[in-house]
C-alpha cells in the first residue's frame, strides 16, 4: 500500500488512524494507535506539487482553513495534516484542469465534504 507516494508495510488501517501491527510477549498482535503525521509547509508544497508561495496565498484567501502551529522561540510554524494536503492536491488538480483558484477551491470543499458525508454514514 501506498500513501503519498511512500511505501506502508506491516500496518493496520482504522478510521484514517495507522496501527503498527507488534507481538506482546504471548505471542498476540497489540494496536498502538500513532498519532496522525503532520507536515512542514514545505513538505506540504512538496508532496502537493504546489509552492510555498501557493499555499501561504491560498490559506490567506481563505481557501485553505486556517492551520494549528506550533511555536519554536520567536517563530511559529504550521502544521499540515493528511487532510490539510488532500484539500491542497484537489485544488492544484482542479486548476491543472483549467479552473479558476476560487472555483477549484469551491469544488475541493465540496469534494471533501462530499467524501466525509459518505464516511460518516
Amino acid at each position: 500500500m501506498t500513501f503519498l507516494g511512500q511505501e506502508l508495510t506491516n500496518l493496520t488501517i482504522s478510521r484514517g488512524m495507522f496501527f503498527p501491527n507488534t507481538k506482546n510477549l504471548k505471542g498476540g498482535i497489540m494496536m498502538t494507535r500513532i498519532p496522525e503525521r503532520t507536515f512542514s509547509i514545505g513538505d506540504a508544497a512538496r508532496l502537493a506539487g504546489v509552492s510555498v508561495k501557493q499555499i501561504r496565498h491560498w490559506q490567506e484567501k481563505g481557501y485553505i482553513p486556517t492551520l494549528p502551529r506550533v511555536v519554536c522561540g520567536q517563530r511559529s510554524y504550521r502544521q499540515f495534516a493528511n487532510d490539510d494536503l488532500e484539500i491542497i492536491q484537489k485544488i492544484k488538480s482542479y486548476l491543472d484542469e483549467g479552473y479558476t483558484l476560487s472555483a477549484s477551491a469551491e469544488k475541493a470543499a465540496t469534494d471533501i465534504s462530499t467524501k466525509e458525508g459518505e464516511r460518516d454514514a
